[in-house]
């Protein structure tokens, strides 16, 4: 081999073959459970897959390549990770293409592969949270009661069932002496927690979370447009007349939110507190995460938000383990 071919290489973000012998997957059950984790979360870091799936992290990384790369084309990491100033040295991001999709469902997964998102970061960010809530419980043995579970619970209120879209949350709210009807569409899945506690089942249940990227304002004077106080409002009304209990038959109803910095996250609580005149609320979790374009190192993949405590306003810090 001459020099210049020894140190030809593929670039990370083709999915040309490999070079030399082109290496055709014959599909593993490995490879299934890193399908079945990007058919969970629809984009997630080579770092988040391994924590998820286990196993030795550079044969993980090496596999997740071959799988990536024709003939195979299983999965695709997605351009747009690209943005970032230090992309070039981060764990690459991956999600599932559809062939890796195919492969699921010949094998009995149910899967539907939906339009991609919007916002790359933001729903970067979501996965991301998602997967530290599933980590966290793998790892204090608690058990993550998913949205699919919860379609299928008897508590599930038969309207709420059948509804074309049932984690969409019906509110209608009176603001400025104007009667509105809307909906809230939290970010995720509705999903629970049940612990054991002396012998005692606990459950906390979220209607997903909401995740801020930064691109929406903290305050708006206008109730029609996206805003944190619009959310908060509407959040607020839905505890106030036990919708959460109503709509999906929990018995309790928390809501974390997660935004890009402390200092933003300081700012939607001093709204919060101005919306309920200084009273805060025990069911808005507050907690900060770095975003996608950050120049702040990345945290390493961990269950930190089940196992850390969450900020609120009005009353003490919540922990989904201890409170």
């Amino acid at each position: 081999m001459t020099t210049a071919a020894a140190a030809k290489r593929n670039s990370r973000w083709t999915r040309s073959p490999t070079l030399g012998p082109r290496k055709t997957a014959c599909l593993s059950p490995h490879d299934i459970d890193i399908f079945a984790v990007l058919a969970r979360h629809r984009y997630l870091p080579a770092d988040y897959i391994h924590a998820l799936v286990g196993g030795n992290y550079k044969h993980l990384i090496h596999r997740l390549n071959v799988l990536c790369r024709a003939p195979n084309l299983f999965l695709n990491r997605p351009h747009q990770q690209r943005a970032n100033s230090h992309a070039n040295c981060r764990p690459l991001i991956y999600e599932l293409d559809e062939r890796g999709a195919r492969a699921l469902r010949e094998r009995g997964f149910e899967y539907r592969r939906n339009r991609a998102p919007g916002s790359f970061a933001h729903e970067l960010m979501v996965c991301q949270i998602m997967a530290s809530f599933e980590l966290g419980a793998h790892e204090r043995g608690v058990r993550l009661i998913t949205w699919a579970d919860i379609l299928r619970s008897e508590g599930l209120p038969d309207a709420t069932r059948q509804s074309p879209k049932p984690s969409n949350i019906p509110i209608s709210v009176i603001l400025n002496g104007q009667h509105t009807d809307t909906h809230v569409a939290a970010d995720g899945e509705p999903f629970g927690i049940e612990r054991v506690v002396n012998g005692d089942r606990r459950y906390f249940f979220c209607p997903g979370i909401e995740a801020d990227c930064g691109t929406e304002p903290v305050d708006a004077s206008d109730f029609a447009r996206s805003s944190i106080y619009r959310k908060i409002v509407l959040y607020l009304a839905i505890e106030m007349h036990g919708i959460h209990r109503s709509h999906f038959g929990f018995p309790n109803f928390y809501v974390p939110v997660i935004t890009t910095t402390d200092s933003r996250a300081r700012s939607m609580m001093e709204v919060l507190k101005r919306a309920t005149r200084g009273q805060g609320s025990k069911i808005l979790l507050f907690k900060s995460f770095p975003a996608f374009t950050s120049f702040e190192k990345p945290r390493p993949p961990s269950g930190h938000m089940l196992t850390e405590d969450w900020q609120r306003v009005g009353y003490p810090p919540f922990n989904f383990l201890k409170s």
